[in-house]
């Protein structure tokens, strides 16, 4: 038992072996005396390593029978049964109240302002939650809005901009696709670098739940500089320094879209989007007057973002003010291009045939160069796994998808809290329903 872990005369007479033959061969600089000795001292290193596994598996054995024994004992010993307790699948008092601090901290409000979960809010939270909705998006009124689809009814369209000057032209005498909007919260900015690096912190990436199921193949492309989760412009996991306030950019529609989930919100639809930048204005029944930018029917350079502009690089979201729109949304036009929930193109338009799937892009970016893209009509694409250099994005909420107490809206004739989408397929709130029920 003393000779327990001990190694044993052969070995030691073999290494001592080895030692001698291997310091010969440095003072001979002979080959052969050098690989002997090599070998001697692996081959005692490797006896002695399968020695302490050995011993160390019999430890390990005597120490689970020993437990083994002991429960038994336990068992045998214990006459009274043991309580059984209620099964309670809800999180206690304090478990949902840090969860709910830690949603609030993180500016995802809306998970919390949906009509299942409202209810475990106290009056604080509350009101906490409301505020951020009301400071970091807008409401757009439920209403109809030209859209358009196709580039040569665009240009016919862009005719009578001009041609009316200030004066916004009306629809009846333009073309494009008239769609009736329900009420949808918008953000007022861009999704920013420092709002992204929380979804990222808190592990968005390797939530699986949150992503689309076609995406998941493509999900270890979807990785900075450095290889770590996060936007393609992006290193160790961080976005560049004094860039905070700059929207995101290099992230595909699925991240947009796995964002969105994760902020209890979704990407906003073509038509909602061009809603809240064009603000149209019914004067009669099918007759509508709409912006062609969000600050007016005149191009101007010192109210967007585009190529002439200043800057001639992405800017914080919260510049430009010059050029917000009716409601009070930022920079609609200009600085990054934005996702959209919509595929590119008219889903009407049988005709319309793409070499791969698209998804919709609207606003321009900084480097914009012609002036009829950067407008509030203007529909661009890019495939979905895109992670370009001037793409961003900003979220929408449908009002009926908010308790009424959060949002004070009631069902009207200029706000509806219908929930039937224009488009099939266009609006997926599973995952952020999924969310919530964390709260539950």
């Amino acid at each position: 038992m003393a000779n327990r872990g001990r190694p044993s005369r052969v070995l030691v007479i073999i290494g001592l072996l080895g030692l001698i033959l291997l310091v010969l061969g440095l003072w001979l600089m002979n080959p052969f005396c050098l690989g002997g000795g090599a070998i001697a001292i692996c081959l005692v290193a490797l006896s002695m390593r399968s020695v302490e596994d050995r011993q160390g598996f019999a430890l390990w054995s005597r120490s689970t029978d020993r437990n083994n024994n002991r429960q038994r004992n336990d068992t045998k010993e214990s006459s009274a049964p043991s309580p059984t307790y209620p099964v309670h699948p809800r999180q206690s008092a304090d478990e949902t109240e840090c969860l709910v601090e830690e949603i609030l901290a993180n500016g995802r409000a809306p998970l919390l302002l949906r009509p299942q979960i409202i209810g475990n809010l106290d009056a604080d939270q509350l009101e906490r939650a409301i505020a951020d909705l009301d400071s970091t998006m807008c409401l757009v009124p439920s209403g109809p809005v030209l859209l358009h689809f196709n580039a040569d009814h665009l240009e016919e369209d862009e005719r009578l901009w001009k041609a009316d000057g200030q004066a916004a032209p009306s629809t009846a005498q333009m073309t494009g696709q008239f769609i009736t909007v329900n009420s949808v919260f918008l953000d007022r900015y861009a999704v920013t670098n420092a709002i992204y690096q929380k979804f990222v912190d808190n592990g968005g990436y390797e939530q699986l739940a949150l992503w689309d199921e076609e995406a998941l193949p493509a999900l270890m492309d979807f990785v900075d500089l450095t290889g770590q989760p996060g936007p393609r412009f992006w290193k160790n996991g961080r976005y560049p320094n004094n860039e905070a306030k700059r929207p995101v950019v290099g992230v595909s529609w699925f991240e947009a879209r796995a964002f969105a989930r994760w902020m209890g919100k979704r990407l906003p639809t073509d038509a909602e989007w061009t809603k809240a930048g064009a603000w149209p204005v019914e004067s009669s029944p099918g007759c509508l007057t709409q912006r062609r930018y969000p600050w007016g029917n005149s191009f101007d350079t010192a109210r967007a973002n585009v190529w002439g502009s200043e800057p001639q690089q992405i800017v914080d979201v919260d510049t430009f003010e010059e050029g917000i729109s009716v409601g009070g949304i930022s920079q609609l036009v200009g600085n990054v291009w934005e996702w959209m929930a919509n595929p590119f193109g008219d889903p009407n338009d049988m005709t319309l045939r793409l070499p791969a799937p698209m998804k919709s892009l609207r606003g321009g970016a900084y480097d914009t160069y012609f002036e009829n893209q950067a407008t509030c009509h203007f529909q661009s694409g890019d495939s979905p796994l895109a992670r370009r250099h001037n793409i961003g994005f900003r979220l929408a909420i449908s009002s009926c998808d908010l308790a009424p107490e959060a949002t004070g809206l009631h069902d009207s004739a200029s706000v509806s809290l219908s929930c039937e989408y224009p488009y099939e397929n266009m609006i997926d709130d599973d995952a952020s329903m999924a969310m919530s029920a964390e709260v539950i």
